[in-house]
């Protein structure tokens, strides 16, 4: 079985379940080393203290905090630990919202929450409560010596954790360039309407594949066994021209498709 990540617990009103976290995602990234160029040796990278030029081991490391150029504060372990914030080793539920009012851009890790033996009966009475009612619950724990601000939302028989960004820790939309002043036509936005209706579908996400870490892996191999690595050339993306043409043209196809 799976090891939980956390344990702890539910605060919904009153009521008090017991769960644990899992992960519910994972990284498929390819690594690299870093090599020596002349000699191909794979580099480490040793803490090396500036002052003594020596190497320096963990059992010799603290942390500090830098609150003014060159001044740090030593903050142990146990006081990390200790952080004073009122709150308990539970997941305290603040109020529950329509799950369509958390911006995407605010999801940060997903978790699955499981229920420990004697928590079952409250556990699924929560996950059908919210899944009758539509709502995602929002919530406020400490996890990894941090407070995170956290949803929790039925899924596959379930529950999952969704830890959230605050928002100061948001980076506002970039500007869009002034120009003219745009103007979207009727018949525009009707195609548009129209293309969005003939591509909608049912979302399959084994239909999804990240394309990129394959081809890179099929590079590397070929590199690895002496083998030609094949030129790609990629088109420049051109911008439309003629929108209602484009339009047009795209739900032909989609309709054709």
């Amino acid at each position: 079985m799976a090891r939980a990540l956390w344990s702890g617990a539910i605060a919904f009103g009153l009521v008090n379940i017991p769960v644990k976290l899992f992960g519910a995602s994972e990284t498929k990234d390819v690594s690299f080393t870093t090599l020596h160029s002349e000699c191909k040796s794979p580099l480490k990278r040793p803490y090396i203290c500036p002052t003594h030029n020596l190497p320096v081991e963990s059992k010799d490391m603290v942390k500090g905090y830098e609150f003014s150029k060159g001044q740090f504060v030593l903050l142990t372990e146990e006081e990390l630990d200790n952080v004073p914030v009122e709150t308990s080793k539970a997941i305290e539920v603040s109020g529950f919202v329509e799950a369509g009012e958390i911006s995407p851009l605010l999801r940060e890790r997903n978790y699955y929450l499981a229920p420990v033996e004697l928590s079952v009966k409250p556990f699924e009475l929560f996950r059908q409560a919210l899944l009758r009612t539509g709502k995602v619950a929002v919530a406020r724990a400490i996890l990894w010596k941090k407070e995170q601000l956290v949803t929790i939302s039925p899924q596959a028989g379930g529950l999952v954790l969704t830890t959230l960004l605050y928002q100061d820790e948001l980076r506002g939309p970039p500007e869009i360039p002034a120009t003219v002043p745009v103007v979207v036509t009727g018949e525009e936005l009707n195609l548009a309407l129209q293309l969005i209706a003939a591509l909608t579908t049912e979302f399959d996400l084994s239909r999804f594949k990240d394309r990129y870490r394959e081809a890179l892996v099929q590079l590397i191999t070929a590199k690895v066994e002496g083998k030609e690595i094949p030129v790609v050339t990629r088109p420049a993306a051109q911008p439309t021209q003629d929108l209602m043409a484009a339009l047009k043209a795209s739900l032909s196809a989609a309709k054709a498709s």
